[in-house]
C-alpha cells in the first residue's frame, strides 16, 4: 500500500475497512449465523436472507461485539455534553443478515417504535451503540443496544425527526 499523500492513506485505510467488513459479510453468509450462546439483545426479522432462529437472525452481546465497531461522540437533547458512543454500524448488521428491503421497523423494549429508512445507514452511518464513554449500555442506561446517529457530523440531523429514529433499549428491527 503506497502512502503519498494524506488523502491517500485516508482512501488506503477506507479501502481496507470497507474489505473488512465484505470478508465478515461473506463469512456470515457462507457459515451461516452463529446461534447466541448469550442472551438475546437484539433480534433481526422480516427481509433478511441469514437466520439463525426461527425468529430470524438473533444476536448476543458477545457477537454484535465480534463485529467491526465503530464509535463516535456527539451531542444530544438527552445529555448536556458530547457523549462517545461505540458500537457496530447499523450497515454492518443489515449487510450481515443479508437485509433487503427500503425501511426497518425498530421496536424498543418499552413497546417504543420507530420507522427508518434503510438508506439512513450508508448515507449517515448509525450504529447500534452498545457503550457509552467506555460504559456498556444496560436498560438502565438505555441499552443494552441503542440505534444512535452521529449528530455531531451531520448537523442537518438535529431534528425531531432524526431524535425519534435513536431508538434506545432496541430489541427488535423488522426489515421491510
Amino acid at each position: 500500500m503506497k502512502l503519498s499523500s494524506r488523502g491517500s492513506w485516508r482512501s488506503s485505510l477506507s479501502s481496507l475497512s470497507s474489505l473488512v467488513v465484505l470478508l465478515v459479510c461473506l463469512q456470515a453468509q457462507a457459515q451461516g449465523l452463529a446461534k447466541p450462546l448469550g442472551p438475546v439483545i437484539l433480534t433481526v426479522s422480516g427481509q433478511i436472507s441469514q437466520r439463525n432462529s426461527p425468529q430470524g437472525a438473533q444476536f448476543d452481546a458477545a457477537m454484535l461485539q465480534a463485529m467491526p465497531t465503530l464509535s463516535f461522540a456527539t451531542p444530544s437533547q438527552w445529555h448536556s455534553k458530547s457523549v462517545t458512543y461505540s458500537g457496530v454500524a447499523l450497515k454492518t448488521l443489515l449487510d450481515a443478515v443479508g437485509a433487503r428491503g427500503n425501511t426497518l421497523h425498530l421496536h424498543a423494549l418499552d413497546r417504543f417504535e420507530a420507522r427508518v429508512p434503510i438508506s439512513d445507514a450508508a448515507r449517515y452511518g448509525p450504529i447500534i451503540a452498545l457503550h457509552a464513554d467506555g460504559q456498556a449500555l444496560k436498560v438502565r442506561t438505555l441499552g443494552p443496544a441503542l440505534l444512535m446517529y452521529p449528530f455531531a457530523q451531520y448537523p442537518e440531523l438535529n431534528t425531531d425527526v432524526y431524535y425519534s429514529r435513536c431508538v434506545w433499549q432496541l430489541q427488535r428491527i423488522v426489515v421491510e
